[in-house]
């Protein structure tokens, strides 16, 4: 079984991305992960690919971490973001529903952390 997912696959019907490709594009790469435990769990393919674009939607729409909630600027780039809810993405809820045996939830639970692959600010010369 394949459980290939493309960007194209993750916009069609995506009516609301900000999220630039190349952030879909790495979100796959994150949630291929799940590969193995689907292939072991004999997850038909057409559900674990919806399961994997599911996911991807959800990080690409709760990217930043949360709600912002202050924002300074001028050199001093700062950002501080309200803590993001379990629920925060329909996308997220849907995937709680079907995915029976964990495998894009346990990828995403331990991402959802430190999954950030936008750009922030701006990087100091060394």
């Amino acid at each position: 079984m394949t459980y290939e997912i493309t960007t194209t696959d993750v916009l069609s019907g995506f009516s609301s991305s900000t999220c630039p490709d190349q952030d879909i594009a790495n979100y796959i790469v994150v949630l291929d992960q799940a590969d193995a435990c689907l292939t072991a769990n004999a997850v038909p393919g057409a559900i674990g690919r919806q399961m994997k674009i599911l996911g991807v939607r959800h990080l690409a729409t709760n990217a930043t971490g949360g709600t912002i909630t202050e924002e300074r600027s001028i050199s001093g780039a700062s950002r501080k973001f309200a803590d993001r809810t379990s629920g925060q993405t329909s996308y997220l809820d849907t995937l709680r529903t079907i995915d029976t045996y964990g495998c894009v939830m346990s990828v995403l639970s331990s991402a959802s952390g430190p999954v950030q692959l936008r750009s922030i600010g701006r990087r100091s010369p060394t």
